[in-house]
């Protein structure tokens, strides 16, 4: 009874985790790279409560197969421990700022601490590091404990420091989430080192992980459901997040809609109307590269923001649609026939802001729909 007292909490966070895992795995877009990283997160913090358990279950049983089985356990603790924080931290800096590259420079300092921890945990079985276990297989700390502490908690603290030297491009509703979302693992560690044998750091991760995605999940890439494309929130949250950087580079936008779709509404039915859309969809977000996203702004217009700054970068992917619904048209698919009219643009800080520039696009999408008419 008593060992189920201590891991409970573990129990609870992994079940509550897992179900929040569900949820977001089936509502966000699971290639964008803050969603993998969100829901990569869950997985490792997940197996890190589960280890965890098994630590506290098998302490102190007497069984000699048991003991190499503890090392292993906690040598896989140590070893995940900072590689979790690392990614923690790379989760801020994607919550934190758009399109974040980061050197190969700052990747390798950022990686270094992470296989110093794993050279030190490999050899603690060998020269008592991190941990001691003895014959009676009773767990204790290592004279050396303090240094997988540093290399665990670096990680957390530097995100931290991170988003307030970036507070002026966070939104102001996220800010405080956002040091929420670091210190309850940072607090959770503290009391699992202060108070031995209190298990606190990784169910503290999986609460902050919960309450992130609770009072985030409107604000993160969520699709639309009939064309699996970012819905009007998702791009807007996108858009004011690129907007508030400190330096705005200048990217490409097309805004198209779907021509003639209220004819196949009347002639075909609504249900053919939504397999129209969908196959326009299909083949377009078949063209779009890593670096470009689609939302649906609202019934049949959409919008295609490119990182790229060049205006032929734009072109070509508007020719590649068009052959793509020349292929669909020439084979008569369906009874009717796909096009879509496209107005596009490079945005700079010369609009003033989005609106202008989605105006801009938009209105030159109108004059190519009157030039095909």
């Amino acid at each position: 009874m008593d060992v189920f007292l201590r891991i409970d909490i573990n129990l609870v966070s992994m079940l509550m985790l897992g179900l929040v895992f569900l949820i977001a795995y089936r509502r966000l877009d699971v290639k964008n790279i803050l969603n993998r990283v969100y829901l990569t997160t869950i997985l490792v913090v997940m197996t890190l409560l589960f280890v965890e358990a098994l630590t506290v279950i098998i302490n102190r049983r007497p069984e000699p197969i048991l003991i190499p089985v503890s090392y292993g356990l906690h040598m896989l603790l140590f070893a995940i421990a900072p590689i979790l924080s690392c990614a923690w931290y790379l989760l801020i800096r994607n919550f934190t700022t758009v399109g974040d590259k980061l050197s190969d420079k700052i990747r390798a300092l950022i990686i270094v601490p992470v296989l110093i921890n794993l050279i030190f945990t490999a050899l603690t079985p060998v020269f008592d590091f991190y941990f001691v276990i003895d014959s009676n297989n009773v767990y204790a700390r290592g004279e050396q404990f303090f240094i997988s502490v540093i290399f665990t908690y670096a990680y957390l603290i530097l995100g931290v420091f991170y988003i307030m030297h970036n507070k002026k491009s966070i939104i102001t509703q996220e800010f405080l989430l956002l040091v929420i979302f670091s210190v309850i693992p940072i607090l959770g560690g503290v009391f699992q080192w202060a108070y031995y044998g209190v298990l606190l750091m990784w169910s503290s991760a999986a609460f902050a992980l919960i309450f992130v995605y609770i009072y985030l999940q409107e604000r993160l890439i969520h699709l639309d459901i009939l064309t699996g494309t970012w819905t009007r929130k998702s791009f807007d949250y996108y858009i004011a997040k690129k907007l508030r950087q400190k330096v705005v580079e200048p990217f490409g936008g097309i805004f198209f809609d779907i021509d003639h779709l209220k004819s196949i509404n009347d002639e075909y039915g609504h249900a053919e109307g939504d397999e129209a859309i969908k196959e326009v969809i299909d083949r377009v977000r078949g063209l779009i590269t890593s670096g470009e996203v689609i939302a649906r702004l609202g019934g049949d217009e959409f919008i295609i923001i490119s990182d790229s700054n060049s205006i032929e970068r734009l072109k070509n992917l508007i020719s590649d649609i068009e052959l793509s619904f020349s292929v669909f048209n020439e084979n008569k698919v369906k009874p009717y026939q796909l096009s879509c009219s496209f107005g596009y643009g490079l945005y700079s800080e010369e609009f003033k802001s989005i609106d202008r520039f989605l105006r801009f696009i938009d209105h030159r999408m109108y004059q190519n729909k009157k030039r095909q008419e």
